[in-house]
């Protein structure tokens, strides 16, 4: 059974040129445009972001939203947010049992193409042996 993973999604470097009461608004569009995908979705409180992240405004972040998400749907996620921000480039990062992947895309077949990949590069096994002689 796949558990369900938490996605952040960060405008705050989209180079969309809002100010920040615009940027709220965006973000709680897109929380309304992606609810059917997600299990939830609120906005990221000033204390739940990474360390060296930018200051809140009255403790939320404008452009900021956590997720959770079905591994199942994450895909559907992806594609969606792409519809929206096409000609932006996405960055995307992923850990599944301990390795990183990062990948960007500025539109679907970017992403079909990088998820592929990482569905291959997450098969692949190496075992290191000692040479004989």
């Amino acid at each position: 059974m796949l558990n369900n993973v938490q996605v952040l999604i960060d405008l705050t470097n989209a180079d969309i040129d809002l100010e920040p009461e615009e940027l709220e608004e965006l973000t709680i569009n897109l929380a309304q445009e992606i609810s059917e995908l997600v299990e939830n979705s609120e906005p990221v409180r000033e204390s739940e972001i990474p360390k060296g992240s930018k200051p809140a405004l009255a403790g939320f972040i404008p452009g900021m939203l956590k997720t959770v998400v079905n591994p199942k749907k994450a895909k559907e996620l992806l594609d969606s947010l792409g519809n929206r921000f096409y000609g932006k480039t996405v960055k995307l990062e992923y850990e599944d049992n301990g390795t990183k992947y990062k990948l960007e895309y500025g539109n679907k077949e970017q992403l079909d193409d990088a998820l592929s990949a990482i569905e291959r590069l997450s098969k692949i096994k190496v075992s290191v042996t000692k040479a004989d002689g």
